[in-house]
C-alpha cells in the first residue's frame, strides 16, 4: 500500500516537476491517466473500453459546470443583483441534479467494463489525485514564494 502511495506521488511529481517540457495540462492528464489506471487496476482489455466512456463521462460534465461558470461570468457576487444570485443559487441545484443522474448512467456503462469494486476505486482514486494534485500545487507555490 505504502509503495503504491509513494509511487503514485512521485510519479505525480515527476510530471509536474517536469513543467518546462511542455503543456502541463497534458503532463497532468497523464499522471491522472496512470494513477487511475493503476488503482483502478485495470486490465488492458479494460482500459481500452474504459477511457473513451469514461472521458466521455468528464466532458459532459464539464460542459454542465461550464453553463454555470458562463451563467455566472466575470462578476463578483457581491455585484450582482438579489434576482442574479438567486438564479445562480438555482442553476448551481439544477447542475448538481444533472451531474447526479449523469454519473449514474455512466456509473451503468461503465460496470459493462469494470467491476464494483473497481467502480468504488475510481471514486476513491479521484479524489487521491486530486488532494495530490493540489498539494502538489501548494508546494510549487510554496517553492516560488521562497525564491
Amino acid at each position: 500500500m505504502k509503495k503504491t502511495i509513494l509511487f503514485s506521488g512521485l510519479l505525480i511529481l515527476a510530471f509536474i516537476a517536469n513543467a518546462q517540457s511542455g503543456p502541463a495540462k497534458e503532463r497532468i492528464e497523464s499522471a491522472r491517466i496512470a494513477y487511475i489506471t493503476k488503482k483502478v487496476e485495470l486490465t488492458p482489455d479494460q482500459a481500452q473500453q474504459f477511457w473513451p466512456i469514461y472521458n466521455e463521462f468528464l466532458a459532459k460534465r464539464a460542459e454542465m459546470r461550464n453553463e454555470l461558470r458562463q451563467m455566472r461570468g466575470n462578476k463578483q457576487l457581491k455585484e450582482m443583483s438579489e434576482e442574479e444570485q438567486t438564479a445562480i443559487l438555482n442553476k448551481s441545484l439544477e447542475i448538481k441534479e444533472r451531474e447526479a443522474k449523469l454519473e449514474k448512467d455512466y456509473s451503468k456503462k461503465l460496470l459493462k467494463v469494470i467491476s464494483p469494486a473497481q467502480l468504488i476505486a475510481l471514486h476513491q482514486a479521484e479524489r487521491e489525485f486530486k488532494e495530490l494534485l493540489l498539494e502538489k500545487i501548494g508546494e510549487r507555490r510554496g517553492e516560488r514564494k521562497g525564491n
